[in-house]
């Protein structure tokens, strides 16, 4: 009997313990106030692009924010401010306040390349990391009437004739004027440098024979190269582009270099965690929809998504090359 009334005095006190904690708990929880729920955004969001309309970071940027706006749902509004080879854009946008409203795209390694060759307003600490969107490999192109018809033909040329060939950039300092004064230097050869404020000028200067060569991007000249405008002499890459498998890469003719941009979506530093985590997720549905997949493939866009630690880590490796490889070419 005493055992029977010891066994029931416990499960009842178990029970009164369980009732006071689950009363505790509950009067916790409505004593916390309610996390606001996110209403980010509340208006259109600038997207500032440092390169004039119509160039390969314009094309890919206007393809994945016409995307990305039906997640967010507002606009998305590109505004183009070339100027300086894209320090002009990229002061605005790191200069911009920190509020998820303005956010822009910056390509790499041009971005590095400036703040390292000169005092500029930003540097890799002035950006909130979103994404990287596009890996676009680098091209050494002439136009299709050309003399060269080989990349050995050119080198013969250009050591025959020193300075004399004319190889058109997108600014200087920026990408395709790195990938060119590197090959320049590998080759051994004295070319002449010319650059543009963006890769549709540059384009305009080839096309329009006021220069005998580029060096460019894949998605820039794709469409001119398959309908017999410009030639490919030789890739920046480790292999053949897929495309263009008769094309030669540069390793394979002896000179050992790679070349591309990245281009990357980016904010001012300090924007709000969640802020940025809903860029990021609405912007990597965007680029992952088979919609944008499509259009970026008809563009000849290689996309290459990065998350924002893995392109803060590519930032590094770029930065990590231009202070050893850029000292040593010649970027006049």
């Amino acid at each position: 009997m005493k055992k029977a009334i010891v066994c029931l005095l416990v499960v009842v006190l178990m029970f009164s313990l369980v009732a006071c904690s689950n009363n505790a708990q509950n009067a916790k929880t409505e004593s916390e106030p309610k996390k606001e729920e996110l209403k980010y955004p509340e208006k259109p969001i600038n997207v500032i692009v440092a390169y004039k309309a119509g160039g390969g970071t314009d094309v890919g940027a206007r393809i994945l924010c016409s995307e990305a706006e039906k997640i967010l749902g507002q606009p998305l509004v590109i505004i183009n401010k070339p100027g300086a080879d894209g320090e002009l854009g990229y002061t605005e946008l790191c200069k911009s306040p920190p509020d998820g409203y303005t956010i822009g795209f910056i390509n790499l390694p041009t971005f590095v390349n400036l703040y390292l060759e000169r005092k500029t307003e930003f540097d890799k600490n002035s950006i909130t990391p979103i994404l990287n969107h596009v890996y676009d490999p680098g091209v050494l192109v002439v136009k299709s009437n050309s003399p060269f018809e080989t990349l050995e033909q050119f080198v013969d040329y250009a050591k025959a004739h020193p300075e004399e060939i004319t190889i058109s950039n997108n600014g200087t300092g920026a990408s395709n004027h790195i990938g060119a004064a590197h090959f320049a230097k590998l080759a051994d050869i004295k070319v002449t440098h010319v650059p543009f404020g963006g890769s549709a000028d540059m384009l305009a200067a080839l096309r329009g024979d006021h220069v005998m060569a580029t060096v460019a991007k894949i998605s820039e000249v794709a469409a001119l190269v398959k309908n017999g405008e410009l030639r490919i002499l030789a890739s920046y890459t480790e292999e053949r582009l897929e495309d263009f498998p008769d094309v030669p890469t540069m390793r394979e003719k002896g000179y050992d270099v790679l070349f591309g941009s990245a281009r990357a979506l980016v904010g001012p530093k300090g924007i709000p965690q969640e802020i940025a985590d809903k860029l990021h997720d609405s912007f990597k549905k965007a680029l992952e929809s088979p919609s944008h997949i499509e259009k970026a493939k008809n563009a000849d866009l290689p996309i290459k998504y990065m998350s924002p630690q893995e392109l803060m880590d590519y930032i590094e490796k770029e930065e990590a090359y231009l202070k050893e490889i850029v000292p040593q070419l010649d970027l006049n």
